[in-house]
């Protein structure tokens, strides 16, 4: 592999930077891995391999976060305990298919997504009782597995997806919703990095570092969105998915 030669310890510096800020954002409103990604790309590192960094990365911020956000009781663990399963396989599955899709499709299908989120966003959100949740098998099934499938084939934003997916079909309060996508989060990682690790595209060098970053500002950020409740939560997720549009629209257009 003739590029890691190309991999100097300014390029650690900014790897370990770009994590950290990263595992702050993706244990706030998920989206770290839109941060990761292009910087690992920059710095001459192939496609493959850089999946392979990120998911590696995302693996131990959402590893603490969970940890967090479960000292705190903010899991809905019923959720999580049906969904996660599912979620792993789910991602694993998309590992594997993530060479055979049509990029365009893939983008395409992004902005679709990022414009849902924004409008369930935007929709005006009612109190939900405790006996009125939906907490179905089939509909948490439903709302988790497919975004769990997507993580596996590309990932940025799979956090972002699943909070608001269990806020609008599971009536999940947004920072319950936040802290139940961190163990979810954690297994669809986990997932890809299994399959990662099996064809030899995980690049130890970069994603210990970068992974030690994301497990420090996935601490700072679930500390300050278990603070800042849920309309923190909302301003951040709404930052996430202005970028995450910005940024598919420019790779469309360049």
């Amino acid at each position: 592999m003739e590029f890691v030669d190309n991999i100097t310890t300014s390029w650690i510096i900014i790897f370990i930077l770009v994590g950290f800020i990263a595992g702050y954002i993706d244990s706030i409103a998920g989206g770290g891995g839109m941060i990761q990604v292009p910087v690992l790309l920059y710095s001459g590192i192939p496609p493959v391999f850089v999946l392979a960094a990120n998911k590696s990365a995302g693996m131990f911020g959402a590893l603490m976060a969970t940890i967090k956000y479960a000292s705190s009781k903010k899991i809905n663990w019923k959720v999580v305990s049906i969904a996660i399963i599912p979620c792993l396989l789910a991602s694993y599955l998309g590992s594997l298919l993530v060479m055979y899709l049509p990029q365009d499709l893939i983008h395409w299908a992004i902005l679709i997504s990022i414009a849902v989120a924004m409008i369930s966003l935007f929709k005006k959100s009612k109190t939900i009782k405790e006996e009125n949740l939906k907490l179905t098998k089939k509909n948490i099934i439903l709302s988790t597995a497919p975004i769990g499938f997507y993580d596996g084939i590309l990932g940025p934003g799979t956090g972002t997806y699943l909070t608001i997916s269990m806020k609008k079909f599971l009536n999940l309060d947004f920072l319950i919703s936040t802290a139940s996508t961190k163990p979810l989060n954690f297994a669809t990682n986990f997932g890809s990095v299994v399959a990662f690790f099996f064809a030899g595209k995980i690049l130890w060098l970069v994603a210990i570092p970068m992974g030690i970053a994301n497990i420090c500002g996935s601490y700072v950020g679930s500390h300050y969105a278990i603070k800042g409740g849920e309309e923190f939560i909302k301003k951040i997720l709404i930052i996430v998915l202005v970028s995450m549009l910005i940024a598919n629209i420019y790779k469309m257009l360049f």
